[in-house]
């Protein structure tokens, strides 16, 4: 197998990490010998050879290549993809315990020397910097105190691997990092990671049917319960040894950091998501909290095994522990075997208290709507009362060195997690308020004909009006509603009965997409009221027409007088959301960014015009084309939406697995969006005036990139054709990978395709379109307009960060582009002199899109300004083509319509889904 790869950094000993990719393209070589065969490793190493020569130009090795992935059948086309998605994969955990190991590496000597090994992009060198920057103690308290991070993970999952899969990847990994770095590998351990690759090689990869939304929840908490569990209360025990070093005295706040979540919540085309889903949801979320914190009281047991007759116990423990003895009598025995340790009998009784609580509240107890009293719940509270006590108990002892550590872990935890883990939201089409709007007013026979076809300012007054007006009877308008209103309703009936019983923490905000007016969220605030229920309501705005809107929409929302009533009980607060998935989509690349940018200023200074704290929600995805990208930059690149301090992101599903699932990893990624976050807050007090010659030249590029983009996807004849013909987005819509459909609805247009699959089918065939579209002719023409407009883009990008972060990007998406491979699939269009036409196009703007970055960023190549980045892209890229060479034939076959075997159709199919799997593990990128 293929024999090295490199890490992505720079740092330290490659020889590592190389000898690691060594052992386990060697292991996987021997494996395919003994289950395969010698002649099967040989046609992967003749495949493997032809790939490489291939990329070196040699013309005659890309038509050998080509003619034998064609003559392969489709077992021996299912081995090879195996082969080199299995490779991808076992060098993807290599290099991430590398990472891990670069990590850990730098926390020690951060630790051992203090102020001289700052990590890049961590707390402690934003910290650096703002002491560099003459930030007082008392700023700094200001900015700390209004610092609020939420990061909302999703179920946007183009991640392919069955649970199965990801599992035995995670255990190589975890013997792989055992015995790390070493000159050789213990022979038990090389055994058991060739035993696990053997079993990677014959478990089936398909799944048998698509996830359901609550298997996305477990897989979402699987997250929490075994990794962030543990990384919060050490990221915040780091923030404040740093703080302690750089600005001794100020205090940092609790929770500065949380989580929310879609998963059990979105509802935005997806009807599988149901009012018992995301109750559901909720209960599960509740009871894993509930487990977690029971782990940790029986840890911390152990710990205040503190004998009474050394420190004597408080009236307020003692009573306590009194008051659980009578509660739990079973207790009384392991007070016999406690008889002198009363904190530890006290822990144990409120642990006990813990587990009884779970599942004691259900599914039923939120869906039955108009059922009184509400059940009697376990809230935190009772958790508090004990903590606190023993907290007293010990600091009027002078003993405090007990209450670090894990009681301080658990006291972190739970500000941060608290008894629900993540607030959930709530996202509907904006579609289905109207519809909802619609019903209502047919069943209390307002006479309106049809409220959906009124005008915005018909609705607007019509709205007006019906708030005047009693609310209609809610337990008589849901017995008469239709299931679809019922469905509509009913997550919001679910959150108001949470909030009761749960408490306000479990519930996050309800997020209106493809919100186009007012009207929009006075729907959603009426139904709110109707269902009395009170939380957040946050506008999505997400084509290019509705980010224009954006700022006039949200001036009428806080000039309405019944809305900011509503916002004041809110404590002026507002939401707004920014979609860059589906402005992409809409609009393209660069002129996507530029108005996600400029739009967010404009709506800063109208909140601020109201007095109101504006947080923004951040709708980024795991690529380039979806927002995606180092976290840290992209936050620092914003204008002034951290001005208030308050932030939200969300975290894509198909980004979990590689951010969230080692801690190293972890808390570097959240340590990395605190150093943004920290600076964007410190900068964004400072006025932010773009130049005039940069606004004018971004302006102007951005209109022309626009034009250009939908010159081709929108207006060239058959494009969408194209692009079915061409890309495997059938065959992905076809894959059991996700609860979600590929459209919202059922007319299939391309206003209602999610960006997710646009995307991913993109990056499969290496256009990679949605990335850089449109950037080069529009640069072109900027360049060529004045002689000094190259001057100008070349101060744009040394200058500004977010000019800077977006072609810095865009050079990622274009290192990651073949245009090469991505005419090979060319060659599945029917209309060949179609296709001939459209790629011509394609190619044109591709070149020029990398010659005038070339000329702007003064490289003779992309990604010359990061060179390791730059040859690991290299180098996984003759590797990637064999997977895309078998792809094409196994679509061309699968839609040739000539194969009638059912077998061998499931067969070619298999073969499809497991090239689109190495493909992404091998890009690293997914939708």
């Amino acid at each position: 197998m293929v024999k090295h790869l490199p890490h992505i950094s720079a740092e330290h000993d490659f020889s590592i990490l190389s000898k690691s990719i060594h052992f386990l393209g060697d292991t996987l070589g021997r494996v395919i010998t003994n289950l395969e065969g010698k002649k099967i490793l040989a046609i992967e190493e003749t495949i493997r050879k032809l790939a490489k020569e291939s990329r070196q130009g040699k013309e005659e090795a890309t038509k050998a290549l080509l003619r034998i992935v064609q003559g392969l059948d489709t077992d021996i086309a299912y081995r090879m993809a195996m082969a080199f998605t299995c490779y991808f994969e076992l060098v993807n955990i290599a290099e991430e315990n590398y990472r891990v190991r670069i990590l850990k590496k730098r926390r020690t000597n951060q630790l051992l020397y203090p102020k001289k090994a700052i990590p890049k992009e961590s707390i402690e060198s934003a910290l650096f910097e703002l002491k560099k920057a003459k930030v007082t103690k008392k700023q700094v308290q200001e900015i700390l105190e209004k610092m609020e991070i939420v990061l909302v993970f999703t179920a946007h999952p183009t991640e392919i691997k069955r649970q199965t899969i990801l599992n035995k990847l995670c255990e190589i990994s975890s013997l792989l990092k055992k015995a790390f770095g070493n000159v050789k590998l213990p022979q038990s351990i090389e055994t058991e990671i060739e035993r696990l690759i053997a079993s990677l090689w014959l478990t089936e990869r398909s799944r048998s049917k698509n996830p359901q939304v609550l298997d996305e929840v477990r897989t979402g908490l699987w997250y929490f319960e075994h990794t962030l569990w543990d990384v919060i209360p050490e990221l915040h025990n780091e923030f404040k040894r740093v703080l302690h070093i750089y600005y001794p005295g100020v205090s940092l706040k609790p929770r500065w950091i949380s989580f929310g979540s879609w998963i059990g919540g979105d509802r935005d085309g997806n009807f599988q998501v149901t009012t018992v889903t995301t109750a559901a949801t909720l209960i599960l979320q509740r009871n894993l909290a509930l487990k977690k914190i029971a782990q940790s009281l029986l840890q911390l047991s152990e710990i205040f095994s503190v004998s009474s007759q050394h420190i004597a116990p408080s009236k307020n423990v003692l009573g306590l522990l009194e008051e659980k003895l009578k509660v739990y009598p079973s207790l009384k025995e392991e007070y016999e075997s406690y008889p002198n340790e009363p904190y530890r009998l006290l822990l144990l009784a409120l642990k006990k208290e813990v587990e009884m609580a779970i599942d004691t509240i259900t599914e039923k107890d939120l869906l039955d709507f108009f059922t009184e009293p509400l059940p009697r719940c376990f809230t935190l509270n009772t958790i508090n009362t004990v903590l606190e006590a023993i907290e007293e108990n010990f600091k009027a002892s002078n003993t405090r060195i007990f209450l670090e550590g894990e009681f301080q872990k658990l006291k972190q935890r739970i500000e941060v997690f608290g008894l629900h883990i993540f607030s959930l939201d709530i996202r509907q089409h904006s579609s289905m308020h109207q519809e909802a709007i619609e019903e209502i007013l047919q069943l209390n026979s307002n006479g309106i004909k049809s409220y959906t076809t009124l005008k915005e300012e018909e609705k607007v007054e019509l709205l007006n009006s019906l708030f005047q007006k009693p609310f209609p009877s809610l337990p008589s308008l849901y017995s008469h509603a239709s299931e679809r209103l019922k469905e509509i309703l009913g997550p919001i009936l679910v959150f108001s009965r949470s909030i009761r019983i749960l408490g306000k923490e479990a519930c996050g905000c309800y997020l209106i997409s493809m919100t186009s007016g007012l009207s929009d969220i006075l729907e959603v605030l009426y139904l709110c009221e109707i269902c009395d229920c009170f939380i957040d309501i946050a506008p999505l705005f997400e084509t290019l027409s509705d980010l224009k809107s954006a700022p006039k929409i949200l001036e009428d929302l806080l000039c309405h007088p019944l809305y900011r009533n509503y916002l004041q009980k809110r404590h002026n607060k507002q939401i707004v959301m920014l979609g860059y998935s589906d402005s992409n989509k809409d609009c393209g690349y660069m002129t996507s960014n530029w108005w996600l940018y400029h739009i967010q200023e404009k709506l800063h200074e109208v909140c601020q015009s109201h007095g109101v704290d504006l947080i923004l929600f951040h709708g980024r995805g795991g690529t380039i084309a979806r927002g995606g990208g180092p976290a840290a930059k992209a936050i620092l690149a914003q204008p002034k939406g951290l001005l208030d301090g308050k932030i939200r992101i969300t975290e894509q599903g198909e980004v979990l697995s590689t951010r969230y699932h080692d801690f190293d990893i972890a808390f570097r990624i959240l340590e990395q969006t605190a150093y943004g976050v920290l600076l964007a807050i410190y900068k964004s007090r400072k006025r932010s005036i773009i130049r005039k010659s940069w606004k004018n030249i971004i302006e102007s590029i951005a209109e022309n990139s626009y034009v250009a983009y939908t010159q081709l996807v929108q207006n060239e004849v058959d494009f969408l054709r194209f692009w079915q013909e061409v890309t495997p987005i059938n065959e992905i819509g076809s894959l059991k990978i996700a609860s979600r459909p590929i459209f919202r609805f059922q007319s299939k247009s391309f206003e209602d395709l999610r960006a997710i699959p646009w995307v991913f089918s993109w990056m499969q065939t290496r256009f990679v379109i949605p990335g850089w579209y449109g950037i080069g002719s529009s640069l072109k023409i900027a360049i060529e307009s004045s002689p000094e407009s190259l001057s100008i883009l070349r101060q744009m990008y040394d200058k500004w960060p977010f000019f800077q972060t977006v072609i810095d990007n865009a050079q990622l998406s274009l290192a990651k582009t073949d245009i090469d491979i991505a005419k090979l699939y060319c060659s599945l269009a029917t209309n060949r002199s179609l296709s001939d036409k459209i790629f011509a196009i394609i190619e044109s703007e591709y070149k020029q899109t990398v010659e005038t970055i070339l000329k702007i960023t003064n490289q003779n190549s992309i990604l010359d300004h990061e060179p390791i980045l730059q040859r690991s892209i290299r180098l996984r890229n003759p590797y990637v083509d064999p997977l895309n060479y078998i792809q094409v034939e196994m679509i061309r076959r699968n839609r040739s319509g000539s194969i009638t075997d059912p077998n061998e159709i499931d067969k070619i199919r298999s073969v499809i889904e497991l090239t689109i799997n190495g493909i992404s593990a091998g890009l690293r990128n997914t939708g």
